[in-house]
């Protein structure tokens, strides 16, 4: 079952690759048009705030210190034959993550779905205080961050390279990819598609540190 699942989201084919990616902007896209804006108002009216909720918000700072821990422990040579092919992964993941993350954020500039950005003249514009939820393509500035969700964005990209070269503890990547996705929502610090959209970058970013380090190899 591991290996079936991780097939089909690392296809090999340029055919594979395509259909996965064209399902993903379409669940995208669904949301975006469809969900966003009244799934916004709901966790709104919710008022949720419990501390777990923002501790699961936070799901990317533990693989972030996972994956740092793993690069480090390469330093010594009792752990570098055998966490030497992850941990480069892992730096190629996060230099991809990070670039398509601010890429991403500049290209397509979403506005929030709550308002909690102190601006000069006032918050920043978001649907559930002022009916505001559009896409300003290049926009400058925190008020224009929405989409994708970065930290979605870095969660699933550290647990999809962790997750193939430990397929045993896939249980353990899965439920960081759930946590995330339910402490943002749940918080209401994105929309659904913020989020779809950041797991797809993640999965993005992952499969290029793949092919990257693939390509790599064959040239040493």
């Amino acid at each position: 079952m591991r290996d079936s699942m991780l097939k089909h989201l690392f296809p090999r084919s340029p055919k594979g690759t395509l259909l996965l990616y064209g399902l993903l902007l379409t669940l995208v896209l669904i949301s975006v048009h469809f969900i966003d804006r009244q799934l916004a108002e709901l966790m709104h009216a919710q008022q949720l705030s419990h501390p777990a909720l923002k501790l699961l918000s936070k799901t990317p700072l533990l693989l972030e210190f996972l994956a740092g821990l793993t690069i480090f422990a390469c330093v010594s040579e009792r752990f570098r034959a055998r966490f030497q092919a992850l941990a480069l992964e892992l730096v190629l993941t996060l230099i991809f993550a990070f670039s398509i993350r601010w890429v991403a954020k500049q290209l397509f500039g979403r506005t929030w779905p709550e308002s909690w950005i102190a601006l000069d003249d006032g918050h920043n514009p978001s649907w559930v205080a002022d009916r505001i939820e559009a896409f300003h393509p290049f926009a400058q500035g925190l008020a224009y961050d929405s989409f994708p969700s970065g930290h979605a964005l870095l969660t699933f990209a550290l647990a999809f390279t962790f997750w193939r070269h430990t397929p045993k503890l896939m249980p353990l990547w899965l439920a960081c990819m759930l946590a995330v996705i339910t402490g943002q929502l749940s918080l209401n610090y994105h929309y659904l598609g913020d989020l779809l959209a950041g797991a797809s970058f993640g999965l993005l970013a992952s499969q290029l540190a793949l092919s990257l380090h693939s390509w790599l190899k064959k040239r040493m």
